[in-house]
């Protein structure tokens, strides 16, 4: 007995390119959702004083020029926090410390979206606090409970005086600018 081979032609399986663009689409639709995904994680907070870290309180705040300064009160300083809104949320600048029963004066040179501010922090002996700016203004603000201050403004303004008030408006103490 003999053999005959006879050819057989087999038509190409059309599965194969079909199912890798499949494939392909399914892989890019993945990718493409976990890039939306990671992109609309939030990274700031949701408030302003969000921005404070764990250990500390916030004590005192003020809105001046599209952000907020923020006085945080933590176990051994007083920390000058300026909070700003982006489009992720609420994130925080580290401005300057002082001691828990110090005062500071601060500034921030106004860039990458943080305002240019001046600032005059934390704790007096009166009731109230009254700064002497350079260029001639007065602002007065109140102490909180446990007489922690802050006096912000937008611009860089030298602050000359810091004039500590009682209940009647009596100078307690008077302390010079820098």
């Amino acid at each position: 007995m003999s053999a005959i081979a006879v050819p057989v032609a087999v038509a190409p399986a059309r599965r194969r390119p079909r199912l890798r663009a499949i494939l392909w689409a399914v892989d890019v639709a993945v990718f493409l959702g976990a890039l939306v995904a990671y992109a609309s994680i939030p990274t700031g907070t949701p408030t302003a004083a969000g921005v404070a870290p764990p250990d500390g309180r916030v004590v005192v705040q003020q809105a001046a020029g599209g952000a907020v300064a923020l006085v945080v009160s933590r176990p051994q300083t007083l920390q000058l926090l300026v909070a700003v809104h982006k489009q992720k949320g609420w994130f925080g600048l580290r401005v300057a410390d002082t001691a828990q029963d110090g005062i500071a004066w601060a500034s921030t040179a106004g860039a990458e979206g943080v305002p240019a501010l001046s600032a005059v922090f934390g704790k007096a002996t009166g009731s109230s606090v009254r700064i002497r700016w350079a260029d001639g203004r007065e602002q007065t603000v109140q102490t909180a409970s446990d007489g922690v201050f802050l006096a912000v403004r937008t611009g860089s303004v030298r602050s000359l005086s810091l004039s500590m008030l009682n209940a009647s408006g009596g100078i307690v103490r008077e302390v010079a600018g820098p």
